[in-house]
């Protein structure tokens, strides 16, 4: 039987880019951009093809590191998930006390889009696979857990009365998604005298 050979240099995936030593910020630059765009546009009226046309790639290229846009949507959001997370933890590690470390947490969250990505998450959910969902909570999950390790060695130092820290946990994000709309930072002003308002509500009713 005759052998068949392939030329190695031209077999390579449809709309796969050119690989070079900055392939991985290829892929970065699409997640941020696509993040950017579905904050803005939302994620129905955002297509594929505007999302390559802002990164300067093809539409193949999109599809070469993301097979989808529901799945390019997932690890958009998972991937600002886990950038608030650790941006959560730098805040409250650096922070002197407890009260300190809450109030940069919350200057920090009052003042990004984060009711943005509430209202996102509920447009695409019928688009979205039950896998792609739960890597979603689990992402948001990890962000809790995070607070409620806080609030669990605050209750442990005595610091705050006993309570089930990871309720605790969704308490302040509730109060800090709520603080996040636009009226309410109008009636309040900075972003500082917002969250110094939300840390001292929360603290007034769990500290010990």
């Amino acid at each position: 039987m005759e052998a068949i050979t392939i030329n190695k240099q031209t077999q390579r995936s449809r709309g796969r880019p050119k690989q070079t030593k900055d392939d991985l910020s290829i892929q970065e630059v699409i997640i941020a951009t696509a993040s950017r765009l579905f904050l803005e546009i939302g994620y129905e009226s955002l297509s594929l093809h505007e999302i390559a046309n802002a990164c300067n790639v093809t539409k193949p290229t999109i599809y070469y590191y993301f097979t989808s846009k529901s799945e390019l949507f997932k690890v958009a959001i998972t991937t600002m998930l886990k950038n608030v997370h650790q941006n959560t933890m730098h805040l409250l590690n650096e922070a002197d006390n407890m009260e300190a470390g809450l109030l940069r947490v919350a200057e920090a969250r009052i003042a990004s889009p984060h009711i943005k990505v509430e209202m996102l998450l509920k447009e695409a959910e019928s688009s979205l696979s039950e896998e792609q969902l739960q890597e979603i909570k689990d992402a948001e999950q990890r962000v809790y857990l995070l607070l409620s390790n806080f609030f669990q060695a605050a209750m442990d130092e005595g610091l705050l009365r006993k309570d089930d820290p990871l309720f605790l946990a969704h308490t302040f994000s509730t109060m800090l998604l709520i603080s996040n709309r636009e009226d309410a930072l109008r009636l309040q002003g900075s972003h500082l005298e917002l969250a110094e308002k939300v840390v001292g509500l929360f603290l007034k009713g769990t500290l010990a």
